[in-house]
């Protein structure tokens, strides 16, 4: 199994964003027959919710529904709903960086204004901080915005990891905005966890915080009561194991029908 970020119909094997070059045959397809491996192919943040589900944070809570939260270069959402992956009609579940929020007119990637993910996600961070910086105000990254540098995700990451004071005051406000939304989600689900997740979910879990600060403002008592939320614990690896967890079980019901 391989797990790609975008538009991705796991059940005919086809993309539709970065390898959306063969119209008439599905990528699975394609690269199966490079390989000479039965192939299958599913969206990123799926595959990192079901490897934290299945062998992650959740894997000995006993829980049968989660929501995955994926906060890295953008924004996305897996759905564990009755202890299955929720896809969605045609794959494209789970899309909530792409919900007009704001008017801000900040273009997203996927060519609609006010999404989400335009405030909130590793791309909105490396754009607020770089505008803080150039506006006054100090951080250990000041010197590679003096010298004319664009910011990167992982400037991002390890300016956390010190402690950068501006950098973690744009994460916090990041996540209460998440958490806003999130408890929209929870008011609708009902989820038994909410997983926060990706590249800007510190093991301290500094992000989760924030968020669950935010959750219990928005939410209902009565429907947030029963919900935990917790930071991922496979870090870099939940997308891998999850795909060798997706791989195995389509193994399975191949060998079940």
């Amino acid at each position: 199994n391989i797990n790609i970020p975008g538009r991705i119909n796991p059940v005919t094997g086809y993309s539709y964003n970065l390898f959306n070059f063969f119209p008439d045959r599905p990528l699975s397809q394609t690269i199966s027959e490079r390989i000479g491996i039965r192939v299958s192919i599913d969206n990123d943040t799926r595959g990192m919710a079901f490897g934290e589900f299945t062998q992650g944070c959740a894997k000995d809570l006993g829980v049968n529904s989660a929501l995955y939260v994926n906060v890295s270069w953008g924004l996305g959402l897996g759905l564990i709903l009755d202890g299955q992956i929720y896809f969605g009609k045609s794959g494209f579940s789970g899309e909530l960086g792409h919900i007009s929020i704001y008017n801000n007119q900040i273009l997203c990637h996927c060519g609609k204004k006010g999404c989400l993910e335009t405030e909130v996600s590793g791309q909105a961070m490396c754009r607020k901080v770089q505008a803080r910086i150039r506006a006054g105000e100090n951080s250990i990254l000041s010197p590679i915005v003096a010298k004319g540098g664009d910011l990167k995700l992982s400037h991002l990451i390890e300016a956390c990891q010190q402690e950068d004071m501006l950098c973690l005051e744009v994460l916090s406000e990041m996540g209460l905005q998440l958490g806003k939304q999130i408890a929209n989600l929870i008011n609708i689900f009902n989820p038994e966890l909410v997983i926060v997740g990706g590249s800007l979910a510190d093991s301290n879990g500094f992000l989760t915080q924030h968020v669950e600060a935010s959750v219990r403002t928005y939410s209902m008592s009565v429907v947030t009561r029963d919900t935990r939320i917790e930071t991922a614990t496979l870090g870099d690896r939940s997308g891998l194991i999850g795909a060798c967890m997706l791989a195995r079980t389509r193994r399975f019901e191949d060998l079940a029908r």
